[in-house]
This record gives C-alpha cells, sequence and structure tokens, in this order.
C-alpha cells in the first residue's frame, strides 16, 4: 500500500500541476493595451485544465464535494474512498460554462468480488441521464489493479454505486481520485473590483493551476489558491491574512501595478517589472524589493559606464555614497557610476535606492527588470527592512553631512510613511526628488510612496527601517509623486531644518550637566528619547525620557560624547566630555 500511495502523490501532483499543454504567450501580453482583444482571439490558446478535483485527503486544492451512500466511507490515512459492493457515493454536478470537451477520470481498484458485481457510473449528458458500466466482474479475477477509467463526451454529472449478489465474498471498490478536466482558454482577464472566485469578474473564470492570469482592476485572494503566471498592469493583487497564493511568475507593468500581501506567498519563478521611462538621456530614480543581477535586465539593453550619450541601446546606473559626504562633509560630488558587474553580483541590491537613464540615442524607451528564479521569500509584500549602513564618524562639524542614505520601497505596493515602525535612529523625514530639489514628508503623515520608488533618509547611526506587515492603511493616503527626470546637475539633499529643530515654547530652557556619575536632565520639553554616541558612531545609551527633569546614571568610560535628545517635536545634539 505505501508504494501505491507514492504512486498516487506523483500522480496527483502530474495532473494538477502539468496536465494539458501550456503555450508560450509572453510575447502576445507584452502590451496591455491589446489585453481585452487578445483573450477573445483565438491567439488565446486552448489548454486542458482540470477544474474539479478530489484526493480523500486534505489537500487544499479538493474542491469536488460528495455523498457517501450506503456503507461507503473515506480512509483518511490512506488517501482512498472504500465503496463495498451494494454501495455509492454521488459527486456535485458542475456547470459547464465555457469548458470543452469535459471528460471525468476516475482511479479505481476492486478487491474480493463476485461475478456481476460490477461498477456503475450514473451521468447527466447532453440533457439525458445514462447509465455506463465502469468495470464488469467476472469469475476469472475477483480482484484487480488501480486503473483509470474515463468518461468522455462532455457529462455535467457523475455518481458512482456498486452491484451486490447473492453469491457476494463481502467485496468492494476503492478509489484514490476522481477529477474532471476540460479544454478553456490558457488567459483570463480580471477587471471591476472583488473576490478572485467571483466568476463574473474574469473573461474565462478564475485560472487555476497551470492557467494564466492578466489584471486591470483590484482582485483579493480569500482562499489558498494556485496559478501559473499572473501579469497586472494598472490594477492589484491583495492576499487576505492566513491565506496561500501559489504561481510561477509574476510580471509587474509599471508602478501602478500593485500586490499587497498579509498572507504566504509561494512564488516559484521570477517577478519583473517592465517600466517605460518618459525621456532617454535624464536619471530617473529606481529601486526594486527583490535583488536584480545583470542576467536579469532586458537583454536587447546593455549597462555602460559612462554618461547617456554612445548613441545606442544603452543604460547606465549611479549609486549615492553617503559616507563619502560624511567623510568630506560636502553635499555635492557624492553620485558615483556603478560598474558593470559579473552576473553573481546584484547590480541592483533589493531597497536599495539608484538613479537610472537610458542612452539619449536608444530606440526603445521600455526596459524589463526580473529577480532570479526561486528568489523571492515567502513573506515577499507582507513585511519589510531596511538596513541603514553606518557612514564616517559623526562629529559636531559634519552633522548636516552624516548618515545620509538612498533606500527604496520594500514592497510592490505603496508604502503607507506612518506604517514604519518609530526609529528614533532617524530625524523623523523622508526626502524625495520633486523636479527641482528635495522634498520633506514625515514618518508620521499618512503619504505613501509608490512601488519601485527611492528616497533618502538622514540617520544618525547603523539602524533598519522596518515595516511589520503590510496592511493597507484604514485612512486616506496621498501618493507621493516620485517620477520625476534629472536632467543636468544631480542634486543632493539637504536637512530640514524646521522639522529636525522644532522647538516646543519651553525648549530654550532645556539643559544638562554631569555630577557624580550622573547626567541631570533639566526642563526637558516632551516626552522622547536620549541617545549617547561615542565618536565612532555607536549608541553607548538609550533611554526613555518624559518632560520635566530626570537623572540617569552614566556607566560609560570617559571621552568625547554626542548627546542626543529626541521626540516628536523636539531634536536635538550636544558634544560633550565625559570626564
Amino acid at each position: 500500500m505505501k508504494k501505491k500511495v507514492i504512486h498516487f502523490v506523483q500522480y496527483a501532483l502530474i495532473k494538477i500541476l502539468f496536465f494539458g499543454a501550456v503555450y508560450p504567450l509572453h510575447a502576445q501580453i507584452s502590451n496591455p493595451s491589446s489585453w481585452e482583444s487578445f483573450v477573445g482571439s483565438d491567439e488565446n490558446r486552448l489548454v486542458s485544465d482540470t477544474f474539479r478535483l478530489q484526493t480523500f485527503g486534505k489537500s487544499v486544492w479538493d474542491n469536488w464535494s460528495f455523498i457517501l451512500n450506503g456503507a461507503s466511507s473515506v480512509v483518511a490515512d490512506k488517501y482512498t474512498m472504500k465503496i463495498p459492493v451494494g454501495s455509492g457515493t454521488a459527486f456535485h454536478p458542475f456547470s459547464l460554462s465555457i469548458y470543452d470537451e469535459v471528460k471525468i477520470a476516475i482511479r479505481v481498484a476492486g478487491l474480493n468480488l463476485a461475478p456481476d458485481e460490477n461498477l456503475l457510473f450514473d451521468i447527466y449528458r447532453n440533457e439525458q441521464e445514462e447509465t455506463v458500466t465502469g468495470y464488469t466482474s467476472t469469475s476469472d479475477k475477483d480482484y484487480f489493479n488501480y486503473k483509470t477509467l474515463i468518461i468522455g463526451k462532455t457529462p455535467s454529472s457523475f455518481s458512482l454505486r456498486t452491484l451486490q449478489t447473492s453469491g457476494s465474498k463481502g467485496g468492494y471498490y476503492m478509489t484514490d481520485s476522481v477529477y474532471a478536466y476540460g479544454n478553456i482558454p490558457s488567459y483570463s482577464l480580471f477587471s471591476g473590483i472583488g473576490n478572485w472566485n467571483d466568476t463574473t469578474l474574469w473573461s474565462h473564470l478564475p485560472p487555476l493551476r497551470h492557467r494564466n492570469a492578466l489584471i486591470k482592476g483590484d482582485v483579493t485572494i480569500t482562499t489558498d489558491s494556485y496559478c501559473k503566471d499572473i501579469a497586472i498592469h494598472s490594477g492589484s493583487l491583495k492576499i487576505n491574512p492566513g491565506n496561500r497564493f501559489i504561481l510561477q511568475d509574476l510580471d509587474l507593468y509599471e508602478n501602478k501595478a500593485y500586490l499587497n500581501s498579509e498572507g504566504t506567498i509561494l512564488l516559484s519563478g521570477c517577478v519583473t517589472l517592465h517600466k517605460t521611462f518618459e525621456e532617454s538621456g535624464k536619471w530617473y530614480f529606481i529601486s526594486f524589493p527583490f535583488d536584480v543581477y545583470p542576467s536579469g535586465i532586458d537583454p536587447r539593453f546593455e549597462q555602460k559606464d559612462a554618461t547617456p550619450n554612445d548613441g545606442g541601446n544603452y543604460f547606465y546606473v549611479q549609486s549615492y555614497n553617503g559616507d563619502k559626504r560624511a567623510s568630506s562633509n560636502q553635499s555635492a560630488g557624492n553620485w558615483e557610476v556603478v560598474p558593470v558587474r559579473p552576473d553573481n553580483i546584484p547590480l541592483f541590491e533589493k531597497n536599495k535606492g539608484y538613479l537610472i537613464a537610458l542612452d539619449e540615442k536608444t530606440t526603445n524607451r521600455t526596459l524589463s527588470f526580473s529577480s532570479r528564479s526561486g528568489d523571492i521569500p515567502e513573506d515577499f509584500a507582507n513585511t519589510g527592512i531596511i538596513a541603514i549602513p553606518s557612514s564616517s564618524n559623526m562629529t559636531s562639524s559634519n552633522q548636516e553631512n552624516y548618515g545620509w542614505y538612498l533606500c527604496g520601497n520594500p514592497f510592490p505596493s505603496p508604502l503607507v510613511l506612518s506604517q514604519i515602525e518609530e526609529n528614533t535612529v532617524l530625524d523623523g523625514n523622508i526626502y524625495v526628488y520633486n523636479g527641482s530639489g528635495y522634498k520633506t514628508y514625515s514618518l508620521n503623515s499618512n503619504y505613501a510612496l509608490p512601488p519601485f520608488a527611492a528616497f533618502f533618509v538622514k540617520a544618525s547611526s547603523p539602524t533598519e527601517l522596518r515595516v511589520p506587515s503590510n496592511s493597507p492603511s484604514t485612512k486616506a493616503i496621498n501618493i507621493i509623486p516620485t517620477n520625476f527626470p534629472i536632467s543636468k546637475s544631480i542634486t543632493e539633499p539637504h536637512p530640514d531644518k524646521q522639522s529636525t529643530e522644532i522647538k516646543s515654547p519651553n525648549a530654550e530652557d532645556f539643559h544638562f550637566f554631569i555630577k557624580d556619575g550622573q547626567l541631570h536632565l533639566k526642563n526637558i520639553p516632551e516626552a522622547g528619547y536620549i541617545k549617547v554616541f561615542n565618536t565612532m558612531g555607536y549608541c553607548m545609551l538609550q533611554k526613555r525620557i518624559r518632560q520635566g527633569s530626570q537623572v540617569i546614571p552614566v556607566t560609560i568610560l570617559s571621552g568625547i560624547y554626542i548627546l542626543q535628545i529626541h521626540s516628536a517635536n523636539y531634536q536635538k545634539r550636544y558634544k560633550v566630555v565625559l570626564p
């Protein structure tokens, strides 16, 4: 029996995952404006699709309900249904809908069967009920091993029963899988707003297993689902909490295609962004929530490590060197050309920001960027962590140029700033290029960054920017515009003096002193945090403080330190010398 179970598992996987022909149609869906005409044309090839399945186990894909009659029973640990002679099972009828050439397949075996204890199939077909003999029991053999029986000519209902004779040996039939399949177009287009399982929102029913989805609306996954490939344009796919979504490849067209997950995504292939640049020869900010290796970039283009003027299908990349800015204490000249990399090193590191430009004389302004196959984790589009590395030593003279880092949205969906965990190491803002300079947005606001957007942060020490869950905000959000080109001199951000130096009415009265190994804080303007950093930028002390006055023991070694006071409306740094 163990061998039979193993055989069944292999068989079921083949039937579920690979049943029917799959046609490569990527070239025909590369233009989202033609999706509507494509799905209704002959180019949308037919595939054989298993739309009803029962394996009598705990598979999440079992979607064909049934009713046991007589002494029939399910043997759960054997993944089989046992049908003693004189018993039967009725499977729930289904709508043929747009399926063609529907067939029902059942794998059955028999044991201790007397002559004429036949297996009968009652079906409804062509508006008529009929009975078909699935297996005829004879005196030659009272048993038979598993075999697959096919019922063709488009039946819409199915039940089975067995006959019992006077000479019965108490035998039985058993089955380990029953499924129905038929021909249907490979691609189905979703439009509107609603549930993945809502058949009215799809051009050709919800795509399952090896079928493909084209999405131009907002669809929500509310049950465990499996689809082959998905392409999203001007729409979104949301996975609800507790649900799994299994797919092979995901294509996103521009930054208005969203994937939002509060569940689990099992993506075996690649995620690809198709981006069209409005102007060639100009720099655009970009970031990816996955690593992009040189082999994952549009093969029609070649990277150059100069400037956009070579005259061909080339692209150019620059990164920001915040460490150089801190070391030189200069807020200009810190952009660096990213050299051509070997294929085992990411050209674009995930969650890091870059500038990218196409050559002025390129013949194509649309590029594709893909992750490596199998690189996408299960919590993709659900949780996000951005590592903010250390810069050169912070001193009293380089505070304005210290701690700048260009990072990116860790989600393929809008990032609401208020969803970012509170972090006192950050100055409380992000800095986004707006076409003429950098605009400041508070981390406490309900502004949101679009997917694949890059933005600056300013940190006083190495830290992590964390988003624990990508659940949509209940409040109205404003999407920050980010797709502005930089044509001439590449500017750099500067600290928002107003936001980083905001003082409450009593802020000017704040003062501190050190005595007998204790730090005395007087007239603290509001509750917040106090941090002490050494000259290497490491945090030596962090304490929560309340409004008013407070005494904090100081046990760190003597030397020069930076004292930072941080609250919602007050930020200040002081140079201190501990004796």
